[in-house]
C-alpha cells in the first residue's frame, strides 16, 4: 500500500494479465536513490544495524523478564515498556535497509534515512527516561542488586541506541536517476 505522500511517484499502466485480460497495475515512475557511501561500507553498516538491533531486543526482553521493585514502579517501567513500539519500528526499518539492493524508491529512501533514525532516537529517549526513573527510585527507596542489573541493562540499551544514532550520516542517499516513461505508439 502506497501512502498519499508517494502517490505522485506512481503511474497506472494497463498490462496483459495471466488470463489474457487487461489489468491495471501501479508502476513506479519517480526518482531513484542510491547510498552515498561505498558498497563495502554499506555492507558493514547493515551488519552493525542487524547485530545491534538483535542485541537491543535481547537487552529489552531480559530486562522485562527480571522481577524487580524498580520494574514495578510506574516512572521506571512505563518509559521502559514504551520502548517496545519504537523498537518494532526500528526492526522494520532495519529490515528495509538490509533488504535494499541497488537503487531505492523515494519511499524506501525516506524509511531508511528518516524513519529509521527517528525510531532509534525514540528508543534512546525512552530508555534515558527510564534511567532517570531509576535515579529517582534509587534516591527514594534505595537500590538492590537486581534493581542495579535492570539499570545496567537499560544503560546498555541507551549506549547501543546511541551507537546506531551516531551512524546516521552514513545512511545518506543521493539521487541516482529517474525512471523514464516509455513512449507509446498510438
Amino acid at each position: 500500500m502506497v501512502s498519499k505522500k508517494y502517490t505522485s511517484d506512481y503511474r497506472l499502466e494497463n498490462v496483459e494479465g495471466k488470463n489474457g485480460k487487461v489489468v491495471t497495475k501501479p508502476v513506479y515512475r519517480g526518482d531513484l536513490f542510491g547510498f552515498s557511501k561505498s558498497e563495502k561500507k554499506i555492507k558493514r553498516l547493515k551488519t552493525i544495524f542487524i547485530i545491534t538491533t538483535i542485541i537491543q531486543w535481547c537487552l529489552y526482553l531480559a530486562s522485562v523478564l527480571i522481577n524487580t521493585r524498580a520494574g514495578r514502579t510506574m516512572y521506571v517501567s512505563l518509559p521502559f515498556l514504551a520502548i517496545a513500539f519504537p523498537l518494532l519500528g526500528q526492526s522494520d526499518a532495519v529490515w528495509t535497509f538490509v533488504s535494499t539492493k541497488g537503487d531505492a524508491t523515494r519511499m524506501v529512501k525516506d524509511k531508511i534515512t528518516e524513519k529509521l533514525i527517528s525510531w532509534i532516537f525514540m528508543v534512546l529517549f525512552f530508555a534515558f527516561c527510564s534511567i532517570i526513573g531509576h535515579v529517582v527510585f534509587w534516591i527514594r527507596n534505595g537500590e538492590t542488586i537486581i534493581d542495579a542489573v535492570f539499570l545496567v541493562l537499560t544503560v546498555l540499551l541507551v549506549f547501543s541506541s546511541w551507537n546506531l544514532f551516531t551512524k546516521r550520516k552514513d545512511l545518506e542517499m543521493k539521487k541516482t536517476g529517474t525512471t523514464v516513461i516509455p513512449e507509446k505508439d498510438d
